[in-house]
């Protein structure tokens, strides 16, 4: 296995006498938008996590004066099981480099482990978003974002468009009205209010035209933005580079209503010792986590056109 050192010559070599700086393929990525929109949990010491839908009950009847309540009862839904995965990428440099006063390449490099792992994180977490046709881990047997999701009391329900549709005034308005008529199990509305548009870096101009422009940015004619002010909150746009689908779009409800989730089992550290026979430094960072999906509601999305 190849050190630092031995892969790196030009840094060690040299010895930095005429080297000005040291450019990892490292950047600041941005790593707050998975805590934004999805509800992050601790598995602790649980080896699993596992989850189950229940159908709800049926509207309440009017009892009529002497006669027996009616009864109704809970029905068994969809289970969903989450275990970790675990994720791990190491580096190792010689004692000599480290005596050699190459403390800070090793240190930066330390630091370059870190952002691969925000990296994986993120590209991990995006997969969620990233596939509409993918139906691995679903509970219910398709894809997150369908026009079929079946319900225990009978029917489907849909959490996508019926035609896909590219970002635009309309499209957002056939997706609210998609919102309003979203039912639990037992054929009650449900309502749940969209809080973030999520969207490609391809989308982030026109998303902001549609969402925080004072008036309808598809005419000329004085109308107010209606999404702006949708349920009194309105909108927020979140854009996030890794969605590799440039002309999907997707509505997200606050992480405490949805249950697109994902889980810690080990939060992300390094670790580093000595290889004994090389006299070699090895260091590694590590972390395990898992993420998925334990019901449809709270979240829509469209492919775009």
């Amino acid at each position: 296995m190849a050190t630092l050192r031995s892969t790196l010559p030009d840094l060690y070599l040299s010895r930095l006498a005429f080297l000005e700086d040291v450019l990892f393929d490292e950047i600041d990525i941005e790593d707050g938008v998975v805590s934004r929109i999805l509800k992050i949990k601790d598995m602790g010491s649980k080896p699993i996590v596992r989850t189950t839908t229940v159908g709800s009950f049926g509207t309440v009847p009017v009892k009529s004066e002497g006669a027996a309540v009616a009864y109704d009862e809970m029905a068994m839904g969809f289970d969903k099981t989450y275990q970790a995965d675990t994720y791990e990428l190491a580096f190792r440099t010689s004692k000599e480099a480290l005596d050699d006063e190459q403390e800070e390449v090793v240190s930066d490099a330390a630091r370059a482990l870190g952002q691969s792992m925000t990296y994986a994180y993120n590209v991990n977490h995006a997969g969620i978003f990233n596939s509409f046709t993918s139906t691995t881990g679903s509970p219910d047997g398709v894809a997150l974002f369908a026009t079929n999701h079946p319900l225990l009391g009978g029917g489907t329900e849909q959490n996508t468009l019926t035609t896909a549709a590219d970002l635009s005034v309309s499209s957002l308005r056939d997706a609210f009205n998609d919102i309003l008529d979203t039912t639990d199990d037992g054929g009650k509305l449900i309502h749940w209010r969209p809080r973030y548009l999520l969207v490609p870096g391809e989308l982030q101009w026109l998303a902001s035209e549609l969402v925080d422009s004072p008036d309808r940015p598809d005419t000329a004619n004085r109308a107010i933005n209606a999404f702006k002010k949708q349920d009194g909150a309105g909108l927020s746009v979140i854009v996030w580079p890794y969605l590799t689908d440039v002309d999907a779009w997707f509505l997200l409800a606050e992480p405490s209503v949805h249950n697109v989730r994902s889980y810690w089992k080990e939060q992300p550290n390094v670790m580093h010792d000595w290889d004994f026979e090389t006299s070699s430094m090895k260091v590694k960072i590590r972390a395990r986590w898992v993420r998925g999906w334990s019901d449809f509601r709270g979240v829509y999305g469209s492919a775009g056109a």
